[in-house]
């Protein structure tokens, strides 16, 4: 696929790239059972984007909003991932061609993604081959605790056999969650990542969260293995300043923070917390000496230099790896 600049990309100045932006509809992937989970989980919160209490279809925004809020802030295009979530009827096998009539209306502004049931085996892995070889689609999006498999559960073999073999990426939930329900929090550990990573030896993988509380192990993972990224989509809500500037100074002293991406978890979260608190991030290396320091020019990369790597918009550096004995 080829994607044109959107409003923000001029000459000199690197696209802007949101790498993880939700789009679901109430009432198909989006079930009554989730919306449900969502509206207690947001009891007495306002919603961002109406000053209002949230209501379910607050969760579920049309794709012209998700433009119209991209225009706002200069973001050029986004990754479009949807919802999975069997144990509470969150899914629906046809979510595809929603993804694709989103990437069909804005071409060069949405780069569309499968959303599949992980333990759905070979039929799920043929409804993902048909999203890219007919549909168009341009990669994978996994929630395997949240469909109770750890992200080593060879059910997903088959699915990651197409994405090696199309080479798109994947983006997996790693870390945190919010989910009481027959999650198991362990099964989000990157470490199991590991298994994945040595039976498919090509296929891109993107931690979503970094791993949250284990974003430690999960940049030592990506130090030694060149095809996995990690994004810090929720970050702004979750991890305080300082352990942001922390983690970044490390992943650039791993060689690795150029495959760090930025992510919204839109339609939940803003653009604009996430954007912001990154922009700290350099002045703050610097007053508090953590070094390396970060700098404007990693910021190019995060917001969107190292997403348009991912997808093949410009080329792969050649890689930097430790080694020790």
């Amino acid at each position: 696929m080829t994607f044109g600049p959107g409003p923000g990309a001029g000459p000199g100045r690197p696209l802007t790239i949101n790498s993880h932006v939700h789009m679901q509809r109430l009432g198909k992937e989006f079930s009554d059972e989730l919306a449900d989970f969502y509206m207690e989980s947001n009891e007495g919160r306002t919603c961002w984007h109406t000053g209002q209490p949230w209501r379910k279809e607050d969760f579920c925004v049309p794709a012209d909003r998700l433009i119209a809020d991209m225009d706002r802030l200069g973001i050029d295009k986004s990754f479009v991932l949807g919802i999975a979530f069997l144990p509470y009827n969150a899914y629906d096998p046809e979510a595809a061609e929603y993804a694709a009539g989103m990437v069909e209306r804005y071409p060069d502004r949405l780069i569309g993604f499968y959303t599949a049931n992980p333990g759905g085996g070979y039929a799920e892995a043929k409804r993902f081959e048909r999203g890219i070889e007919t549909l168009g689609l341009s990669g994978l999006k996994l929630l395997p605790a949240g469909n109770r498999l750890a992200l080593n559960d060879r059910r997903m073999w088959p699915l990651f056999e197409v994405a090696q073999g199309h080479a798109v990426p994947i983006v997996m939930h790693t870390g945190w969650n919010g989910f009481p329900r027959g999650r198991v929090l362990e099964w989000e550990h990157p470490m199991y990542l590991e298994d994945v990573l040595l039976d498919f030896p090509d296929l891109k993988i993107v931690m979503a969260h970094l791993g949250f509380q284990w974003a430690d192990e999960a940049l030592w993972l990506m130090a030694r293995s060149p095809n996995l990224y990690g994004d810090l989509a929720f970050w702004d809500e979750s991890v305080p300043l300082w352990r942001l500037a922390q983690v970044c100074s490390w992943a650039k002293k791993l060689g690795v923070l150029d495959r760090i991406l930025w992510g919204s978890d839109y339609p939940f979260m803003a653009f604009e917390p996430g954007m912001d608190l990154f922009r700290r991030v350099p002045g703050y290396t610097e007053r508090h000496e953590l070094e390396p320091f970060v700098t404007e020019e990693d910021l190019g990369t995060y917001f969107g230099g190292a997403a348009a790597r991912l997808i093949g918009l410009t080329p792969e550096p050649a890689s930097r790896r430790l080694t020790c004995d």
